[in-house]
């Protein structure tokens, strides 16, 4: 049996977008802005694994810099092909149900202050 293409929204540059992919392939999406404390960034890659689509958010501490320091966050998860029109519905799109897996955030002066 033949695995298909994997067909789903996400809002990317605060719109939502229909990302097609083939079975293997990955795409990836960056975006960076100064801030009037320093400058963010966000990043996001998804690979159809067959059954279905990995997601990998991250916003990099090297481009995510605040008047206290860096920040960095990272979040995973997978939605199986036939959940990936199963999850939250915004003004009649309705968007994958992702079951995140791992995720973590790092600020480097609420470490430091012992948060």
């Amino acid at each position: 049996m033949n695995t298909r293409n994997a067909r789903f929204w996400t809002y990317l540059n605060g719109h939502p977008v229909k990302l097609s992919l083939r079975p293997g392939q990955s795409l990836s999406w960056r975006k960076s802005w100064r801030t009037d404390e320093g400058w963010d960034s966000e990043a996001c890659t998804w690979p159809h694994k067959g059954a279905g689509v990995a997601i990998r958010w991250i916003r990099p501490p090297t481009d995510n810099m605040d008047c206290d320091g860096c920040l960095r966050e990272d979040s995973g998860g997978f939605s199986p092909l036939d959940r990936l029109h199963a999850g939250r519905e915004v003004d009649g799109i309705t968007f994958p149900a992702w079951e995140i897996s791992e995720g973590w955030r790092l600020d480097e002066a609420a470490e430091a202050d012992g948060y």
